[in-house]
């Protein structure tokens, strides 16, 4: 076998040494596509394919969401760099920290409690990740608002958007307080019958589709979120290579809309700021609307401002 191959094993030592000489800003990350793959005997830890469920499409699926996620660690930490050249003896155990994810969700019809939960219990079974969950993960005696405050600006967070979700004062204030910190986010679309007044700030986001009874699309969900995570941490990097030249510039990881405004500076302070949001433009129609509401705000993809400064 090609484990058994001493020039391969050479190969595979000189890579992750090498890996090893630059620190936490390159990996080697091993897929074991079978158990013999093992008898290299590198001390790195494998992504186990082999002990996987599923067929190869559900596996590979299951491949690009880890690798996602262990890319999102790396990008994270080289932003950290850049902030703080060197590497201090912290270096590691910041790498380590988990993303956590922000499960927001109603309590008031059945379907939000249960489905929150499933995931919870996914995301615990899976590792990797941790979550928030507030009924299980409040400290009893903290003021609870100031507790969901902080957690929402420093998670990841999925709305499970059930029947009763919107018409919760609670809920929608977590969906404003990600939208106005920018955190990764996207909604579970897992209604029954009917919300009465759909909160119009869940939107911008990837929705992605679960039956509240079947339950059974976590996997997506997750890796969607993943997604989200990942482009985040691409888009600050990309930012902070470039360099802030202007100093008026607001920098969006995704696409504005109009509680993107809420964001701005006070125009004493700033008469004409500019958005710089990620490529692609936005559409015509977009843009005329945020002509009619904030004609002295300046729209710019990143394509656009670069030509620029």
């Amino acid at each position: 076998t090609i484990a058994g191959d001493s020039a391969w094993r050479k190969y595979v030592d000189g890579l992750i040494n090498d890996a090893e000489a630059k620190g936490l800003s390159s990996r080697v990350f091993p897929v074991t596509l079978e158990k013999a793959g093992l008898d290299i005997g590198f001390d790195v830890q494998a992504l186990r394919w082999d002990r996987w469920t599923g067929n190869s499409t559900e596996r590979g699926l299951r491949l690009t969401r880890e690798l996602s996620y262990e890319f999102s660690r790396m990008l994270r930490h080289y932003i950290e760099h850049l902030k703080h050249p060197g590497e201090d003896a912290a270096a590691l155990e910041r790498y380590l920290e988990k993303v956590q994810v922000f499960l927001s969700h109603s309590k008031h019809d059945g379907d939000g409690v249960h489905i929150a939960q499933k995931i919870r219990d996914w995301l615990h079974q899976s590792g990797g990740l941790s979550s928030f969950f507030d009924v299980l993960d409040i400290p009893a005696g903290t003021h609870f608002s100031d507790v969901l405050d902080l957690e929402v600006k420093r998670s990841a967070l999925v709305a499970v958007h059930t029947d009763s979700y919107s018409s919760r004062k609670w809920c929608r204030k977590e969906i404003i307080e990600a939208k106005r910190w920018n955190v990764s986010m996207i909604v579970v679309n897992s209604m029954r019958d009917v919300d009465e007044r759909g909160f119009p700030y869940m939107g911008n986001v990837p929705i992605v589709r679960m039956d509240p009874n079947k339950t059974d699309r976590i996997e997506e969900v997750i890796g969607h979120l993943l997604d989200e995570v990942f482009k985040d941490f691409l888009w600050r990097c990309r930012i902070a290579l470039t360099g802030d030249a202007n100093s008026e510039a607001l920098f969006m990881p995704r696409h504005p809309e109009l509680i993107s405004l809420a964001n701005l500076p006070a125009r004493t302070e700033v008469a004409n700021p500019m958005v710089v949001y990620p490529d692609p433009p936005l559409g015509d129609e977009e843009e005329q609307l945020f002509q009619k509401i904030a004609p002295h705000v300046r729209l710019q993809n990143l394509t656009q401002w670069l030509t620029e400064v």
